[in-house]
């Protein structure tokens, strides 16, 4: 007797954030303009868990240069678990920040964000290596992908 093959279930993406699940024009006004197309995408969410962690502390942050900021130095003092929410929080900062930025997915589950000139970042990878003690924090990291689309944040 041959046993049935399970079939591999369908990865679906998180639900959107209850907070910041917007689908704004870029700031800028720069899009598709008359060639249809949609406008970019400039905030995925998926990060409560975080902003839940950073209330309970009495921190409230936005999505801006100065948010990441302020999470980067409290970011040390909050629970485990919260790589996820931090890289997509990171990413959708990094796409308000660099005018030209879009999100992209490179692998299922693994979210990039794309600067003008095409570097790209994995937003997963970098919250991991910050919260595991990396040597470089997340403004930092912003900076770089500042510097290789070849302009100041």
């Amino acid at each position: 007797m041959t046993r049935a093959r399970r079939q591999p279930t369908q990865v679906l993406p998180p639900a959107m954030s209850r907070r910041y699940a917007t689908y704004a024009p870029v700031p800028s006004g720069k899009g598709s303009g008359s060639s249809g197309l949609e406008e970019p995408i400039t905030d995925v969410g998926g990060y409560d868990d975080l902003l839940d962690a950073l209330e309970r502390r009495g921190v409230d942050i936005d999505v801006s240069r100065a948010g990441l900021v302020e999470l980067d130095a409290v970011l040390d003092a909050l629970p485990r678990g919260l790589e996820r929410a931090v890289g997509m929080y990171f990413g959708d900062v990094v796409i308000r920040c660099l005018p030209g930025s879009r999100w992209k997915v490179v692998r299922e589950g693994r979210p990039c964000v794309e600067v003008a000139g095409g570097a790209s970042a994995d937003v997963i990878a970098v919250a991991e290596s910050r919260l595991a003690g990396g040597p470089h924090t997340l403004i930092e990291v912003l900076d770089h992908l500042d510097e290789l689309a070849g302009r100041n944040a």
